[in-house]
C-alpha cells in the first residue's frame, strides 16, 4: 500500500536524466531508467519555453508529478490517481528542498556517488509520517472548524520567498479570496457562505496550509449561557418556529462548552448544518468555546 498521501515512488535524476536517488513504498519499481530519461526529456522541452511549474503525467492508471529545480535536480512522485495533487505538490516541494540543501557539496561533483545519497531514505519516511498523519486528522474534520493563521510562521514562510505563487498557482482567485478571511473567528461553513467558495475547495485549501505548518484548527462547541425560565422568554421573544424549539430542547443538555458540535449532531440525528442554523438564531446566548486539534501541527 502506498499510505494515506498515496505515493507510490519518489525518484531523483539528476538535469541530464541520470537516477541518484530512488524509494519505493514496494517492491515493485516503475520508475526505471527509460521512464526517467522520458521525463527528462519532458522537462528540458517544457523549460526551453519557460513552463518551470511542477507538471504531471497519466502514466498506466497513476499520475506522475515532478518538479524541477533550477537547473539541477528532477524529483519526481509516482502517485495513486485519486491523491490529492495540491498535497503532494507541497510535499514533494519539501522534499527536494530537504534533498538539495543536504547534498549541496555531494550534487557539485561531475560523477555522483550513488552510495552518499541512499541515507535519504530515513528522511523521505519520517516526511510521508508527518504528513500522512496530518492528512489523517485533517480528515476526520468538518466545515465546523475555525482556521487561524499562524502569522510568525506565515511571515517567515512569505519573507523566505516563492509562497504566494506557489498558493496562487495551486489554488487561483478562489484562495486569494479565502486566505485573508482566514482570521481565527470564522469557520469553514461561515467562510463559504461569506465568500461563495464551495467547502470542498475551501477544506482543501485548509488542508494544503496546514500540511505547510502554518495553521491552528479548532473544534466549535456551543455553551447555550442560559437554561431557565430566562431563557425560555427569550426564546418566546425571538419567535423561534416550534420545529426549531424542539431540536433545542434536546440538544441544550449537550450545549456545555466541551462537545463539537458535530458530535451533538450525530447525538440528536440532524446534520451539523441544521444544529447551527438553530444556535446561530440565538445569538449571544450561545458562546462559541474553540478546543484546538492537536497531534499534527508538531514541528517535523
Amino acid at each position: 500500500m502506498a499510505g494515506k498521501l498515496g505515493v507510490q515512488e519518489f525518484m531523483v535524476l539528476t538535469s541530464g536524466g541520470t537516477p541518484i536517488f530512488h524509494y519505493s513504498s514496494t517492491n515493485v519499481r516503475k520508475l526505471d531508467e527509460l521512464l526517467s530519461g522520458f521525463l527528462s526529456a519532458i522537462t528540458n522541452f517544457a523549460t526551453e519555453f519557460g513552463e518551470r511549474s511542477i507538471q504531471s503525467l497519466t502514466f498506466e492508471g497513476s499520475e506522475l508529478l515532478y518538479e524541477q529545480i533550477e537547473d539541477d535536480c528532477l524529483f519526481i512522485f509516482l502517485v495513486e490517481t485519486d491523491s490529492s495533487q495540491k498535497v503532494l505538490r507541497a510535499v514533494l516541494r519539501e522534499l527536494s528542498r530537504k534533498f538539495m540543501s543536504r547534498y549541496e557539496t555531494e550534487l557539485r561533483m561531475d560523477i555522483p556517488i550513488l552510495d552518499v545519497f541512499m541515507d535519504f531514505e530515513h528522511e523521505v519516511r519520517g516526511v510521508f509520517t508527518y504528513y500522512e498523519g496530518i492528512l489523517v486528522v485533517m480528515s476526520s474534520l468538518s466545515a465546523f472548524v475555525i482556521p487561524e493563521i499562524k502569522k510568525e510562521t506565515m511571515d517567515l514562510v512569505i519573507r523566505s520567498g516563492g509562497f504566494l505563487d506557489e498558493f496562487h498557482r495551486d489554488f487561483g482567485g478562489a484562495g486569494n479570496r479565502i486566505l485573508p478571511g482566514i482570521n481565527g473567528m470564522t469557520s469553514i461553513y461561515d467562510l463559504s457562505r461569506k465568500f461563495g467558495v464551495p467547502i470542498d475547495e475551501i477544506s482543501d485549501i485548509i488542508e494544503y496550509l496546514a500540511i505547510r505548518g502554518l495553521l491552528r484548527v479548532s473544534k466549535m462547541c456551543p455553551l447555550i449561557r442560559t437554561n431557565d425560565s430566562r431563557f425560555d422568554a427569550y426564546l418566546d421573544l425571538i419567535g423561534l418556529p416550534n420545529k426549531d424549539y424542539q431540536l433545542l430542547e434536546r440538544a441544550k443538555s449537550f450545549c456545555n462548552g466541551d462537545r463539537p458540535i458535530v458530535d451533538i449532531s450525530e447525538r440528536l440525528g440532524v446534520v451539523p448544518e441544521r444544529l447551527y442554523e438553530v444556535l446561530e438564531k440565538l445569538g449571544e446566548e450561545v458562546e462559541w468555546r474553540l478546543i484546538e486539534v492537536i497531534g499534527w501541527n508538531e514541528q517535523k
